[in-house]
């Protein structure tokens, strides 16, 4: 099986659910892809590390995530809970309900570099018929893909990896690695997807607008 896309999706969870509006962005980026397994990484400023929530379907899925990040030193929880709260979304973002489905819930407060680790060793998911997609919850609507800044950001990230290859190759020191805590949810979800798209610039990107003038739904497409 080939690659599947990671899809970081900014919205309003529970306003895009009460719009039941199918064919939305997510789903235009998977058209035509076959898919075994949904996967969802998301953000909970109250937790104070990683958590595995078993969702739907078999509990494999779960399990390899647990063993992946164990194996780069991460000790998440896990547990397993109702798809009810995600199926409506899901449905919106994809046209369909998946019959395989786990989540990842992402505590904030760790450095730039861990967020990475855990998108570079989940990145094997995508070549295992996984489709994974970092949901970015703006609770308050705001949805700011559409600025320039994010933009901006994950173009200096591709800066950032360029310059570091080009010092390893000369035989130079690499930067420090940066230890700063990150506190923003989007930054932390955001460093995890860069990853698992292989620490390149989105190939695509996405918008729907709803009822208004807002964005309701905003998103990044790593398709390679």
């Amino acid at each position: 099986m080939n690659k599947l896309p990671v899809l970081f999706v900014s919205c309003n969870a529970e306003s895009l659910q009460s719009q039941r509006e199918a064919g939305s962005g997510p789903a235009r980026m998977i058209w035509g892809k076959r898919y075994q397994s949904v996967v969802l990484i998301s953000t909970d400023t109250a937790l104070q590390s990683p958590l595995i929530v078993h969702l739907k379907g078999s509990a494999d899925r779960s399990e390899s995530i647990k063993s992946l990040l164990g194996s780069q030193g991460f000790a998440p929880d896990s547990r397993s809970d109702s798809a009810n709260s995600r199926d409506g979304l899901l449905s919106v973002l994809l046209s369909e309900e998946p019959g395989d489905l786990s989540e990842l819930r992402l505590n904030t407060g760790m450095s730039e570099q861990e967020y990475r680790r855990i998108g570079q060793c989940l990145e094997v998911l995508r070549e295992q018929g996984v489709l994974i997609i970092c949901l970015d919850d703006k609770a308050d609507s705001q949805v700011m893909l559409h600025d320039r800044h994010l933009r901006e950001m994950i173009n200096g990230w591709v800066q950032d990896q360029q310059w570091g290859a080009v010092m390893t190759f000369k035989g130079d020191s690499r930067k420090t690695t940066q230890t700063l805590r990150l506190d923003d949810p989007t930054v932390c979800l955001l460093n995890a997807a860069f990853s698992l798209g292989g620490s390149q610039f989105p190939q695509r990107m996405f918008s729907s607008g709803m009822n208004n003038s807002a964005r309701m739904l905003s998103g990044f497409g790593w398709m390679r």
